[in-house]
């Protein structure tokens, strides 16, 4: 069992496939054409098109901003601050914003992977937070310092990355995205839960 940690600085950065926005890659599983899952950051300075992905279900949960207003077929959806949601990846989707924002993607092949995300706030004074086991855990720090008490007293701040395939113990005072990832070939739809 491994955690890997990846510092803020080191994550790479790069053009969405539609040239309208900037993305920070923060984990990836296969090529990246063709991932069986990806974990992400996006960058949206201005009301964009969201680059289409056919056959891939997609959580998004805003992390910086007030607001972003996702236009899908049919309907409408307001994306709140560290509330998840999920929606097919393969629809055209235009988004509205304000302001300039941040977005969290976990991005999941249909009928190879599911996926889960979870944002949670710790404090000072809390229990340690234990996240489940799952094939895949990727834990992005939002904002404040998070302890890895499962991994030797590892620290992270804003922005590091944290990746394992054993449960994670967390201590600090600080804002998270836990995405957990899982091999599933009659995968359903992913669930979204924000705590």
């Amino acid at each position: 069992m491994t955690t890997t940690i990846t510092r803020a600085a080191d994550l790479p950065s790069a053009r969405w496939r539609n040239g309208q926005g900037r993305t920070t890659e923060i984990a990836l599983a296969g090529p990246p054409d063709a991932f069986t899952w990806r974990v992400s950051l996006a960058e949206v300075a201005r009301d964009s098109d969201f680059s289409p992905f056919p056959g891939i279900d997609r959580i998004i949960t805003l992390v910086e901003g007030t607001s972003m207003t996702l236009h899908l077929p049919g309907r409408t959806h307001v994306l709140r601050p560290d509330e998840p949601f999920g929606f097919d990846g393969g629809v055209p989707v235009r988004c509205s914003v304000d302001r300039p924002t941040r977005d969290l993607n976990v991005m999941t092949r249909r009928g190879a992977a599911r996926g889960r995300l979870d944002v949670y706030r710790l404090a000072a004074d809390d229990d340690a937070l234990v996240v489940p086991r799952a094939d895949t855990v990727v834990l992005v720090v939002l904002d404040g310092t998070v302890t890895l008490t499962s991994d030797g007293g590892a620290t992270l701040g804003t922005g590091d990355v944290a990746i394992a395939d054993e449960p994670l113990v967390l201590g600090g005072t600080a804002r998270v995205a836990v995405a957990r990832i899982d091999a599933d070939p009659a995968a359903p739809l992913p669930g979204t839960t924000c705590q």
